[in-house]
């Protein structure tokens, strides 16, 4: 329905102009509806698809190893050492590496009845593999270390400490898949 105003210009009903506006707020609002479902959907593609390809950090695993207690003479004659040690091991192997040797390695150690130690993580089982391989190298250097140690060197804290410095640097000149973090004597007896 066209109507003429006053000054000769046309002028169209409302009720003619309704409609339209009507059809064109519904396809603003499905177009806005439409563009914030897909920008949802490619956020969590993006947000998912990130945590897919992550890589696993692993987490550095330290352990208890016990040497047991040694007895060796000491430097000086009619001199000797009762010590029990045990060495905390940092274990650097992969966790692959270390299911294939829980895989290989089932017999649980050398039979020191450690049946109450909780079981270690993968990581570290290569590592203790290892360890138990080369006890007896191992055992020899520290063996040596000990047996080349003062009564005088012993009676002091920083002869202890020089002590424990030694036979970390000795155990680690044999590990591959792992490293002596630190040394700790469960008992010291220096007659």
């Amino acid at each position: 329905m066209v109507s003429r105003t006053r000054f000769g210009m046309r002028k169209i009903s409302r009720s003619g102009r309704l409609p339209f506006f009507i059809v064109l707020a519904a396809a603003l609002a499905a177009g806005a509806a439409a563009a914030g479902v897909s920008t949802l959907l490619m956020k969590r593609v993006v947000t998912n698809e990130p945590e897919k390809s992550k890589k696993v950090e692993v987490v550095p695993v330290t352990f208890m190893y016990p040497l047991g207690e040694q007895i060796v003479n000491l430097v000086e004659p009619g001199r000797f050492l009762k010590v029990g040690i045990e060495l905390e091991v940092l274990a650097k192997g992969s966790p692959e590496e270390g299911e294939k040797a829980l895989a290989n390695h089932s017999s649980g150690g050398h039979g020191e009845g450690n049946e109450s130690s909780p079981p270690l993580p993968p990581v570290a089982v290569v590592t203790k593999v290892e360890l138990d391989k080369k006890r007896a190298k191992i055992l020899d250097a520290v063996l040596s270390e000990l047996s080349s140690s003062s009564f005088r060197q012993l009676l002091t804290p920083q002869g202890k400490r020089e002590l424990k410095e030694r036979i970390k640097r000795a155990v680690n000149r044999f590990l591959e898949s792992g490293e002596v973090q630190e040394v700790y004597f469960t008992t010291f007896l220096a007659q």
